[in-house]
This record gives C-alpha cells, structure tokens and sequence, in this order.
C-alpha cells in the first residue's frame, strides 16, 4: 500500500495579539473566589473592589474584571463571571489568558462581595486532568486497534463491515502550509490566519466525494522544552503549532482508501483569537474557514493556480510551494499541485467538526444556505460539539456524537443541534441523529490532543471517579465504563468514516449505525457501549404526537400526570411552560443536556417534551391515533423516546400497548425493548454524571402484525405505570417524538434560504427606565412564516438585562422592530460609551446570518470621569428597520456650491437622521466638523474647504453618529482663477 505521511515542525515569529473584546451572557452557581468588598462612591470610576477584581463605572452599566493570577487553560468550554455566586455572562479573555472582563448592567456588581469564575458547564478548575495514562499508547498504536467482533449480550448485531477496514485502496498523505497569516478570517477582529491543512488523496483517476475536517479549540502552540501547551499566533519563540488537524487520521487513511478524497483543516490562528476578539467566539470565523478553503480546492480541481499572500513573511505561496513548505520529501516523490486536479465531486461534500468545529461545520453549513448558489454538502459528522448560539440546520443528514465522560463540554449542549433541527419545521426530508458513546472523554478522539502529544492531557480531569477516572481505584471500582484511549480512537475513527461512507457513498452496510437501529461497527462492537436516537425523514414517518404541545390527542388517567414542560429551572425571564425539572431539582446543567442553557441564548426554550409523573400504578396516558394515521402498514416500526426523571433511582417501568380499532392489543414492558428507556444513566458523586437522556423505543411493526393488529387501522397507544428496578410503584418518565417510521437517510438537496440576523444600533443612557428599539431582519423575503428569538445579553436585574422574545415575520416581512427594555442613571461613567450583546437564536424556515450578533452601544450622558471624552450624541431611536435599511442606501447632502475653492466655505444640509444625533461632516478622509440634527432630522453644516485642499473632484460625507445614516455630495475643488470664464 502506499502510504506517503510527511511528518514536520514548524517554526513561526511572533506577533501581538489584540485586545478582548467584552461579552455578556448567563450560566448557573459557580464556587466563589473570597475577596473583600468596597463601598461604592459615585464620583469614582472604580466602585467596588477586591484582591483581585475590581467593578468601574461604565455607560450604562459597568466593567467587571478578574485576575486569575494565571493563564486559563484553552478549553472548548466558555468562562463566564459570578457575582456573589450570581451569573453575569460569558467573559472576554485578556490576551495572555489571565484577566476575565464582563460588561454589565446589574447593578448588584456595586455593591457585591466577590466576583468569581466557572466554565459555562460548571466547574472552576484551572488545572488539566492526567498527561500520563495507564492506557495511553504510542500515537502509532492508537490508529491500530485489532478488530473484536464479539456480539454484547443483548446488542443489536454488529454490523456487516468496518469502515475502518482498510482494503487494497492506495492513497497518499500530504500537508499545504501558505503560511500562518495567509488568510484574512471573518468575524475576528480583522486578524489574518493560516491556510494549512492535511490531504487524504486516494489513487487512480476520477473524481472522488470530498469530505473535510475541522478540528477543535486546543492550545496552538507548545514549548519546546517543556512540552506544555502554549498562547499565540503566530507560534511565539521557543515554541511550535500543535498540529491538531493531523489528529484524524484514523478516519482519514480509512475514508482515503476507500475512495474519498479528505482534507483536514488547521483553524490555530482562531483559536489563539476567539475568545478575545470574536463576538460568537469564533462561529463565524471557523464557519467561513471552510467555505474559503472550498473555494481554493474548487479551483485547484479545477486546475487553476492559487496563490496566497503570506503577511507574517511577506511573501506569496503558490499550491506548489505550499506542499513543498515541509521540507521533506515522500519515498516515492512529492504531491504537487496538478495531481490533486480533477480528485474532488463538489457534488458531493461531507463535513466533520470536532467541539468548537462541531459548531464550525454547523455554521458552515447555515452561511451557506445563505448563498445565492450554496455548495452541495450533502452531510454533517458534529463530534462532541458545543452550541453556544443554538442555530438550526436544514436540508443535510447530520449526526451529533456525544462522549458520556466528557470533562470538556461536560453538558453535552451539542445535542441541541439535534433537538433544534428536528424542530425547525424545515421542509426538507434527512435523517438526524444523536449518538451517545458512553465511557470515552472529549480529546482523545484527536491523536494530537491525546498523551504524550505534547500539550494534551485527560479533559476528565477528576481522575479517581468511579464510573469515569482512569486511576487504578476507579478501573477496579466495578462502576468504571472509561474506554481506553486507543478504544476511543478507534470508536471515533469508525463512525467519521462509517458516517459519511453511508451518507456520501452509499454504503447502506454502515446507515444501521446511524438511524437507531443500534449496529455497531466489529472493530468496537465487543467494548463499546453505543446509544443512538434518531429521526427518519419526513417522508419515511408519520409523526404520532411529539409531546411538544398540549394535544387533546393525549389523555392521562388515574395516578399519572401529564405535564409539558421545557427547560429547567433557573431562568431568569418568564417561561411559557412549566419547567421539565423536578420541584426542588438540584440536577446541575451537565445533568441535563437537553436543558442546558445556550451561552447566547439562555432563555429561549429548551426541548419541550411530556413529563408523566405518577403516584401508584393505577391510570396511565392514552395517544389516540388520528384518524388519518391509523394506516401504518408502510411503516417499518414504531417508535418513541423516554428517560426516567430524577425521582428515579436506579430504574422504573412502564407497559407500553398497541391496539387497533378492533380491540386487539399487543403489550410490552418498556425494560424488555430498551431497558435505557427507563434506567438512570451512571452516576457517580460527580455533579456531571447522572444524565437525564432520552432513549430511544423501537418496536416493529411486524411485531405488532404478529399479535393480531390491523396496522391499516390503529387506534391508540398507551402508557402504563410498571415496577420497575427501585421496586416503587411511584415514578416518573419523559416522552417525546411517538411515531411510525421506516430506515432512511432520506434525500439531503441544499436550498438557498433566507437568513436571520440583528442590526446594531446605537441609544442614550437616558435618567431611568426606557424602551429602545432593536432591528432583527431577514436577507430576502420567505415565502412562508419565520420565527427566531432575540436575546439581549446582560443579567437577570440589569439595565439592558437578558431581554428574551420571539420575533416572527410573517410571509414577505423583511424586517421587525423589537423593543428591549432600558434604565438609565444620572451618575458618571469611566467610559463614553459601553457595548451591549445581542444575537438571534433558533430560527424556524430560515438559518442564522453571518449577522446574528450585534451590539446595543449606550452613550454615557451624564458626563465621563477622569479624562474620558464624551461621545458625541446618538440622539433619539427613529424606525429601526428604516435606519438598518437606509445603510445599504446613502443619502444625497446639498450643496450650495459643488464647484468651492479652497478657503471657501460650503453650506450644506440634510435630513433623515435622528433628532439630535451628531452629524459628523468629512471632505474626503479629513473631518470638518459636526453639527447636531435638529428634532425634524435635519441637519446644516458651513463646511470650510481648507486653504491647502487639492484641486480636482472630491466627496463630502456627513454620517450620523446613531443611526449611522451617511449622506454625500460630489465636490470639485476649483483653482480660484478657474472659475468665471477667467
């Protein structure tokens, strides 16, 4: 077989990396840092203060900072800032990782005694779990698990074949390098970033289904001496890049030899930045890294040149260049540029994201609905991803891996990508999955973030738990379900590979994997514990009732209570339904993925399911089947998705029965079809284990036929209260998605869709309460209803705080207003302006836009302190949606004189902006001066031409300071002997 691997280290120079940019958000209790607290004083800009935090007065609000006294480990996770044990939000992170900053409205920061830190999932800990394992094995090694074929008792068969099964296909390895700053990344604070990557390129001719891969967020450099991971971007001295995208190869040489061409991408520079400078912590930027390197593989197919400008060198690299940029020469000649033409289907395109890539191919996949002419991704790999913003993803076959043992995104909040999209009310016709692989963490499916790799280590670092250390006391627990990590590997080398050889090739051999039949691939079939649930297409199901909303198709009877509910407890907005944790719950959020709350978006509803509660065994709940879905003979099995509630120690039951309009039934204990369904989840003393997670019940329909049912005439289903293992006839379940339906991973088709996103907008501080105005809009008119919430992201009693609402446009609306609440002061502020968060979240027949963040900027109006300059004036809010619109179409500015001579002064005027905003007026690059609009909008300005202005054709632009409203005039500056005929 030819195996051509270029292995290298790199070196780069260093540069500066920016400033944080300040964010807001929400999370939960968190441990406190003890600090002593200091009375405020109103004519100071510092008015509270510890050891190592301080609270300054800013516009509309105020800057809560924290000294870690150390670098914060570069995790996927987000940290967010408490006080008194309150949250405040997600926190920017300094530049060298050792100051936390949020921006906030609440005032209890004035007068609070301590500010403290967690992960968004919880915990503290600034520490990193074991860098030596007892099971660690060469990274060789860990690409050559040996295949064990035996069957678990109980399981599914293993499935047919093995993805990871490696044939006679040939293929060769090769990275590109164009260098650490080669590419400009969106959403980033202008930062440029590399464009480098690894090659998976199969032999032979044709062109070949192109899968790509997105690592995660990981430390992008480590120290050469130490061999501990490392900040920076470009690599500082002393140090070398982590290659994190050559971690996949396991899933890569399979895919490549199986005839798919594989490209692996490196995102460091956004790692290095994110947290600092992106205000959706790198979404956007990791998302348009893949449709830009789409692009330059589209035209290296297509046999073109592609050259990329290289700013930390200075110099320009071809493809050629960049291949050669190793140094090091394969064993059978070098990959060049021409060999890789003619390789790649465009008309088939996988995605796999890791973590914060999970999140990246996801947003891939969202901007490029957005497209006039989107690319043809037909699939979706999300492997242990977060979810920060909660987007909604249509028209492609996804699949979202979810380790149990995860110390990282120890909430599991990926899975929302799953719940979401299921309920997007898309009309698109693919399968989506969850996969739950009990026992592994979140690094190790990545050889690079794995021990000895340099910088890696255990992300679940409380390494003596019971059910998922790796200490030799928990090993020989009798309650340890931890993998090894050559098995995690291997796990994950199996599904990326079996995924998309199902999804983009065909293989139907490997879709059992992935539609809930629970097959699982022989090389892991004997160790691993694989969970799936999954959602066929909708023209492969008739949905039953999704135990969403309150339906008179659902009756409960005797002991047992029907409840729907959404999210858990905690929130700090109203909540429509009743909250689906228990009264008195203390489960944590990394014990509830399907309610935790999104970063930036923490109070939009959470997966709304039926919560049956009962007291004895008596009663039970009756679906009725409707009339026009009583007829199921096409339909392979039914099924539905449960989990015992926390009320439930160990284990519950319930009868699950079938009858049909002539009375025949056909009944089954709900422990003898899936006993997950109705068994807690391993649990531990750690507050991250204990999952409520929904399971998924299959039942056959031939099963049913067996009993004697007329599956053309269905009549009901029903829940019954059982005994089950904690040997109490109380109890308590959740339902969701009861329903018919047949294996398929339907037909995924790309459409260009409308986007939704939020316009920034600018206000006064104002003396007290007060409304503002915020623009959400869409990218074109639907052609059919679109809803999304808007969040304003700020604190439970603040000024601008964690204003939450649905915003729906109905068919052919554009754009909508919405108000968000507002409290002013008559204090100073440390700052003249202070920026507020807002994101849109969660759209329904629409995706998210490269927009969906903005900023609420509030002006300081009651003068600055110290030697802060005040802004000038935003002025009084006008239509919102008129404002956003009117930025796409300058206005004209009138001219007395469009022929001046320098000395000269011009009046001009214009109208349509703001009453009483500051209108600053430039001739060209140069400020002239400003004036304030008066309350009809219109502004005058005597524009003076200056006396050394060149001669020739110029532009005056006057720009609104709130609206943003820019109106211009052409100039042309005449020589004074020019003018009259002289």
């Amino acid at each position: 077989m030819n195996r051509h691997i270029r292995v290298r280290t790199l070196r780069r120079p260093l540069t500066a990396v920016a400033a944080g940019l300040l964010v807001l958000g929400a999370s939960t209790a968190a441990a406190t840092l003890p600090a002593a607290a200091a009375a405020p004083d109103p004519s100071t800009a510092v008015v509270d203060s510890g050891a190592d935090w301080t609270v300054t007065r800013a516009a509309g609000g105020y800057l809560v900072s924290l000294d870690l006294g150390t670098a914060l480990p570069v995790k996927d996770d987000m940290p967010v800032l408490l006080a008194d044990g309150a949250a405040l939000g997600p926190a920017a992170e300094s530049a060298d990782g050792q100051t936390l900053t949020v921006t906030t409205t609440d005032p209890s920061v004035a007068t609070a005694k301590s500010i403290s830190w967690q992960w968004s999932s919880g915990g503290d800990d600034l520490t990193t779990g074991p860098t030596t394992l007892p099971s660690a094995l060469p990274k060789a090694q860990q690409r050559s698990v040996a295949p064990d074929t035996s069957k678990k008792p109980g399981g599914p068969a293993p499935a047919p074949a093995d993805p990871t099964t490696i044939g006679t296909g040939h293929y060769t390895i090769a990275d590109y390098d164009f260098g650490a700053q080669s590419i400009p990344l969106a959403d980033i604070g202008g930062i440029r970033g590399e464009l480098e990557g690894r090659v998976y390129l199969p032999a032979g001719h044709g062109e070949h289904p192109l899968v790509i891969f997105l690592h995660g967020r990981h430390s992008s450099c480590y120290n050469t001496t130490t061999l501990k991971g490392a900040s920076g971007w470009p690599c500082p001295a002393g140090t070398s890049p982590i290659l994190s995208y050559a971690g996949y190869d396991g899933a890569g040489e399979a895919l490549a030899a199986a005839g798919y061409t594989v490209v692996s991408i490196s995102a460091n520079a956004i790692n290095a930045n994110d947290n600092q400078l992106s205000p959706d912590d790198g979404a956007i930027s990791r998302g348009q890294l893949v449709l830009d390197t789409l692009t330059m593989l589209k035209s290296v197919n297509s046999g073109h040149q592609v050259t990329y400008h290289d700013a930390a060198t200075g110099q320009d690299r071809t493809l050629d260049q960049a291949l050669a940029a190793g140094r090091t020469t394969y064993p059978d000649g070098t990959l060049r540029a021409r060999d890789l033409k003619g390789t790649m289907d465009f008309s088939r395109i996988g995605l796999m994201g890791h973590s914060r890539g999970g999140e990246g191919v996801v947003t891939t996949g969202t901007l490029n609905e957005g497209l006039a002419h989107p690319w043809d991704i037909k699939s979706v790999f999300a492997l242990a991803p977060i979810d920060f913003t909660r987007p909604t993803l249509p028209d492609v076959v996804t699949t979202t891996l979810l380790p149990y043992c995860d110390g990282d995104v120890s909430d599991q909040q990926g899975q929302h990508f799953y719940a979401d999209s299921r309920d997007g009310t898309f009309s698109d016709d693919v399968q989506r999955s969850d996969i739950w692989v009990m026992g592994t963490d979140h690094d190790f499916y990545n050889s690079s973030w794995t021990p000895p790799y340099p910088g890696a280590s255990d992300d679940w670092s409380k390494a003596d738990d019971p059910v998922c250390g790796t200490s030799a006391a928990a090993q020989a627990s009798g309650q340890n379900i931890r993998l090894t990590a050559a098995q995690e590997y291997q796990v994950g080398s199996a599904y990326i590979s079996g995924f998309f050889e199902a999804t983009l090739g065909g293989q139907t051999r490997f879709q059992g994997m992935f539609d809930g039949s629970g097959q699982e691939p022989p090389s892991v079939a004997g160790y691993a514990d694989v969970r799936t649930v999954a959602q066929q297409p909708a023209s492969e199901r008739t949905d039953i009732t999704t135990f969403k909303e309150v339906s008179p198709l659902v009756k409960a009877s005797g002991a047992v209570t029907a409840t729907v509910c959404a999210s858990k407890y905690g929130r700090t907005v109203p909540e429509v339904l009743p909250v689906c944790t228990n009264p008195g719950s203390t489960l944590t959020n990394q014990q509830v993925p399907y309610w935790t709350p999104a970063s930036f978006a923490p109070n939009v509803p959470l997966n709304p399911m039926t919560h049956l509660t009962w007291t004895g065994t008596g009663g039970g709940v009756t679906v009725t089947v409707p009339p026009a879905q009583r007829n199921v003979s096409r339909y392979d099995e039914m099924t539905v998705d449960m989990s015992p509630d926390e009320s439930v120690a160990t284990g519950t039951d319930m009868t699950l029965s079938v009858s049909d309009s002539s009375g025949h039934t056909w009944s089954s204990p709900v422990s003898d079809l899936n006993t997950w369904g109705v068994s807690r989840m391993p649990a531990s003393t750690s507050t991250n284990l204990g999952k409520i997670v929904l399971q998924q019940v299959h039942v056959p329909t031939a099963t049913l036929k067996k009993a004697h049912l007329d599956l053309s005439r269905l009549a009901k289903v029903t829940f019954t209260p059982a005994i089950g293992a904690d040997g109490t006839a109380t109890g308590g379940e959740y339902l969701s998605d009861l329903g018919f339906d047949s294996k398929s991973l339907g037909t995924p088709q790309v459409h260009p869709r409308p986007t939704v996103n939020v316009a920034s907008t600018a206000v006064e501080e104002g003396s007290g309460p007060g409304t503002g105005k915020v623009a959400v809009y869409l990218s074109r008119p639907s052609g059919t209803t679109v809803t999304a919430y808007l969040t304003v992201i700020g604190s439970a009693t603040g000024k601008v705080g964690l204003a939450m609402q649905q915003v729906t446009f109905p068919r052919g609306a554009t754009c909508r207003a919405v108000s968000i609440p507002l409290t002013g002061d008559t204090l100073p502020g440390a700052t003249a302006t202070t920026s507020y968060k807002i994101g849109v979240s969660d759209s329904t027949d629409a995706v998210l836009g490269s927009g969906d963040f903005g900023t609420v900027t509030v002006r300081e109006d009651d003068g600055t302190t110290g030697t802060v300059t005040p802004a000038p004036p935003v002025g009084v809010q006008g239509d919102v949606c008129a404002e956003h619109q009117a930025l796409s179409h300058p206005g004209r500015l009138s001219v007395h004189d469009a022929g001046p001579t320098p000395g000269e002064t011009v009046p001009v005027s214009a109208s349509g902006y703001r009453s009483g905003e500051s209108v600053a007026f430039t001739l060209g690059s140069l400020p002239l001066g400003t004036a304030v609009a008066s309350a009809h909008g219109e502004v005058r300005f005597d524009a003076v031409i200056p006396a050394g202005q060149p001669y020739g054709a110029t532009t005056l632009t006057a720009v609104g300071a709130g609206s943003g409203r820019t109106a211009t005039a052409g100039l042309k500056v005449e020589r004074p002997h020019g003018r009259g005929g002289h």
